[in-house]
């Protein structure tokens, strides 16, 4: 009876344990999408705004944006963007032009220290941004390490890229930057690095400040069910960097449900050694082997069957042919 119990006891607690995995997959798969699906949205419209910046700013003499509409337009469109916490255009300013540029902005470029900008070869200063990071005006994008390294790959690629974590002016949060170049002519169909560099008249960029989203999608997605969300940056993967939540936290871990989401690239590396299908195909090669091989000893022992059968049949006409001789001497009268 006791046994009888503690079986049935398992039963039970091995069914509750499927549906709480079951819920929780669905839990973390329905926030992963919803996040993936808003992060794809967000860089759709920040690659427009460069656009639009690249369009009304440089292609139209006088410029059909200044700050005033830059702000009311991506203060309007901020529901566009549900994950970055505010836009801006930094302008590519070179040290010969930097005077010039000052005396017509009347304020000076500034570090991310909020210092007076020391002499270099180039500078971004923001000059438009939205009103949630109006801080940011003056600021040199190019006075920061994350900042520079992400402008530098963003104009010799001509594509969108993401800085590595790093916290964020204002909120002090981890968080990362996307950026887009701007360009201030029209490339060529294959523009190379150089053209696109020389095409460069600025950057537009969005910052994704991680603990707020999270809280965010969190809040949008809240159910019955409590569960604990950590968020890594694993391009690091000997060294995580944990980006939101407290990785000490109390809470069941006997289930935990792991989803790697990828945003953009921010390294090209190697593609790893698919190892599924090297294993695929050298079982197949094996059992390929073994089939040919017992198809070939069938083979053998079919036509060894059939010579034991063909000497049978010889011995057994050679024995009748005897035993009629035999037969026909016996029988034979003496002279």
């Amino acid at each position: 009876m006791v046994h009888l119990s503690w079986s049935i006891y398992n039963g039970m607690d091995a069914d509750n344990k499927v549906r709480r995995r079951e819920i929780l997959v669905s839990l973390c798969e329905q926030r992963a999408r919803m996040l993936q699906d808003q992060f794809s949205v967000s860089v759709n419209h920040v690659h427009a705004l460069a656009i639009l910046v690249s369009t009304f700013h440089y292609y139209r003499f006088p410029s059909a944006i200044d700050q005033e509409t830059f702000a009311e337009y991506t203060a309007r469109t901020a529901f566009e963007r549900p994950l970055l916490n505010g836009v801006a255009y930094a302008q590519r300013v070179v040290d010969t032009e930097r005077e010039t540029f000052e005396r017509q902005h009347g304020w000076v470029i500034k570090t991310m220290g909020r210092e007076p900008s020391p002499v270099r070869d180039e500078y971004a200063p923001v000059i438009f941004s939205q009103e949630t990071i109006a801080y940011l005006e003056s600021l040199d994008m190019m006075s920061g390490e994350e900042d520079r390294e992400n402008i530098l790959r963003a104009r010799a690629t001509g594509k969108a890229v993401l800085t590595s974590p790093f916290r964020l002016l204002g909120s002090h949060h981890l968080g990362v930057v996307l950026t887009f170049p701007v360009y201030k002519s029209k490339l060529s169909t294959k523009p190379t690095v150089e053209e696109r560099i020389e095409a460069t008249a600025g950057y537009v960029g969005g910052s994704f400040d991680v603990e707020s989203l999270v809280e965010n999608l969190l809040g949008q997605l809240a159910g019955h069910q409590a569960i604990l969300v950590h968020v890594y940056d694993v391009t690091n993967s000997t060294n995580p960097l944990i980006m939101y939540g407290n990785q000490y936290e109390d809470g069941d871990k006997s289930l935990v449900h792991v989803l790697i989401i990828v945003f953009l690239n921010r390294y090209h590396q190697k593609a790893p050694i698919p190892w599924t299908a090297l294993t695929t195909t050298f079982l197949f090669f094996v059992i390929g082997l073994l089939v040919g091989y017992i198809l070939y000893g069938a083979a053998i022992h079919i036509v060894k069957v059939e010579d034991d059968f063909h000497e049978m049949q010889e011995l057994k006409v050679r024995a009748e042919a005897a035993d009629v001789a035999k037969s026909q001497s016996v029988h034979m009268p003496f002279c």
